[in-house]
């Protein structure tokens, strides 16, 4: 018979340390060990079985479907808690946001607002507010996801931006050409 979610949760709580990572121990059989979204979690493994890893709670870790898809695939399992540790973020809920921007960054290669702040602009938070309200309605969540994805999110600030820069009469710098990332190699 499987492990049970809380099995698996007993079982690392008392082997790893939680305080840098996205979840206590408390709630970590209803929210993902990386992103720190309730969700319905899969019991990734570890050390996939493909290479030698089990199903028992020592090989398993409790990860939406989202983040259980980007986790690494190695016979190393130190490698998943160095993931774990290095991808989450401090606050419940926001992992996805913040991906959001990151992803803006690479879109349009600048940080979000950084236009603004360089102009000397500082609009009011309800203008953010009601702008952003009306974007939601530009936009929607892919069917079974449950939120909206980065790029979705990144998007979402592009427009922002250009109804603000609109708004203040500050011209935005053009995205930088469409381009293929390379990897460390040059590839």
């Amino acid at each position: 018979m499987p492990p049970t979610a809380k099995q698996v949760v007993a079982h690392w709580s008392d082997r790893e340390d939680e305080s840098s990572l996205a979840v206590d121990w408390e709630e970590a059989h209803e929210r993902c060990r990386r992103c720190a979204y309730r969700a319905r979690l899969e019991k990734c493994h570890i050390v996939p079985a493909s290479l030698g890893g089990t199903a028992t709670p020592d090989n398993l870790v409790l990860l939406c479907s989202r983040c259980h898809r980007e986790a690494p695939n190695h016979s190393n399992l130190q490698y998943m808690w160095q993931w774990l540790r290095a991808t989450c973020v401090p606050l419940y809920d926001t992992y996805w946001t913040v991906r959001g921007w990151e992803e803006f960054e690479v879109m349009f290669g600048r940080k979000p607002f950084a236009t603004f702040a360089d102009a000397g602009e500082d609009s009011p938070a309800s203008d953010y507010r009601s702008l952003l309200a009306a974007e939601f309605d530009q936009t929607i969540i892919h069917f079974g996801e449950g939120r909206r994805n980065p790029a979705t999110i990144a998007c979402m600030i592009a427009e922002l931006e250009q109804k603000l820069a609109t708004r203040l009469g500050i011209t935005l710098p053009d995205p930088p050409a469409t381009r293929a990332r390379t990897g460390p190699w040059g590839i």
